[in-house]
């Protein structure tokens, strides 16, 4: 069931429980037989876990995406406590165990979270032990994944205690954990030996996500900068993204954040233009989450590259309509029904998966889930900081 049709308001959302999670790995875990140099060369300064030596089968997309992965882990302006509650939030709304286990872990370890205030990340803001900033926090992390974007009262709420870049790194340390959610419980992860916290069986689990109903914002929270204001480090960081001398409000908005612009810029390059997947496919997956969320400058400026990838004008109505409309192949069909469940429980069912193998090899199938997931965070950035179109390019077609 496409998504509109299953979630097309949220209370449809309550009456509908997440997919079971795969036993076994859909990829399997790389052994360490017959690895290649590329391969050696990314697991020798990592863990041996399960994670890594999955996403080893597709080395040049972990490598653009790894320096967005530990900045956000390691380098972030965040304070260590605030990151791990912000990361087991999202574990916990995605359904992903692998990620819960894993920062449990941590956080135990490295903040000195108790198993009580683990726990209770998973009650929410309503418990009445967390402080009212840690309150805002959980309610952030609730806002993006239901609503695809952070409200006015939480955002004012950050910004009480958060400098613009602290703010813009808990954002994007919440898209981050949704993406890895959807790695982890779409390809099959599964737990490591030495994880052994679990998600609580004694709380009602949350809902899947359903369509974001709110108004978008009509202004920006945090204006394009002019290039005329931003300092030489700002410069010769947007000045890939410079077209005739201008840059476009997304590029100018990120550049107040110097310290995630690259990596971000640098993952993102990876997705749009050179991944493995055919162009049609990759439009396909992020026009659909584009109009999943409700981020209607993601659709404006890929209505020209769909356009340029061989969709025309009715395939690009027929996005918005879903993989229920009739006319799409069942390859096509297939990708916007991915698109739909990632957005609705960071996972792609069995069905769905069984019906992509038939069509993509196995590092096309894990693009599939990043280009989803990457898109989501720019789509999350995109409604929380209020990115506005330019002039001259399409809006959201009326269904």
């Amino acid at each position: 069931m496409g998504f509109d049709a299953c979630l097309g308001t949220a209370g449809a959302a309550d009456t509908v429980a997440f997919t079971p999670r795969p036993k076994v790995p859909r990829i399997a875990p790389l052994p360490k037989e017959g690895r290649t140099e590329a391969q050696q060369k990314m697991l020798a300064s990592r863990p041996d876990y399960n994670l890594y030596t999955t996403l080893a089968h597709h080395v040049e997309l972990y490598n653009r995406w790894s320096p967005l992965g530990q900045y956000l882990l390691n380098g972030s302006k965040l304070p260590p406590r605030d990151r791990e509650i912000i990361m087991l939030r999202m574990g916990w709304l995605c359904q992903s165990e692998y990620e819960w286990s894993q920062h449990a872990r941590i956080a135990k370890a490295d903040v000195k979270m108790t198993d009580d205030e683990i726990r209770r990340i998973a009650v929410g803001a309503q418990a009445l032990e967390w402080s009212e900033f840690e309150r805002t926090l959980l309610n952030m992390v609730d806002e993006l994944r239901y609503d695809t974007k952070i409200s006015d009262k939480t955002w004012a709420a950050l910004r009480a205690k958060y400098s613009v870049e602290q703010t813009i790194d808990a954002l994007y340390t919440a898209a981050q954990y949704q993406l890895v959610s959807m790695v982890l419980n779409s390809l099959g992860i599964q737990l490591d030996a030495v994880l052994k916290e679990r998600m609580p069986t004694d709380l009602p689990p949350p809902k899947p996500a359903s369509a974001a109903t709110t108004a978008r914002l009509v202004s920006p929270r945090l204006k394009p900068m002019a290039l005329s204001d931003m300092s030489a480090e700002q410069r010769e960081l947007v000045a890939p993204q410079l077209r005739d001398g201008k840059l476009l409000n997304l590029y100018g908005t990120m550049i107040n954040h110097p310290g995630l612009y690259q990596p971000r810029a640098q993952f993102g390059s990876y997705l749009q233009r050179d991944s493995g997947l055919p162009a049609k496919s990759r439009e396909l997956l992020i026009m659909r989450t584009g109009w999943n969320l409700r981020a209607e400058y993601e659709w404006a400026h890929h209505v020209s590259y769909a356009k340029d990838a061989g969709l025309t004008n009715e395939e690009i109505l027929r996005i918005a309509r879903g993989p229920q409309a009739s006319g799409w192949s069942e390859e096509h069909a297939a990708l916007l029904q991915a698109a739909d469940e990632l957005r609705r429980e960071a996972f792609i069912t069995d069905a769905t998966w069984a019906k992509l193998a038939k069509h993509y090899q196995p590092k096309q199938l894990v693009e599939i889930i990043y280009t989803v997931g990457g898109y989501t965070m720019t789509g999350l950035a995109i409604n929380s900081l209020g990115i506005q179109i330019e002039d001259g390019y399409p809006r959201f077609p009326t269904l």
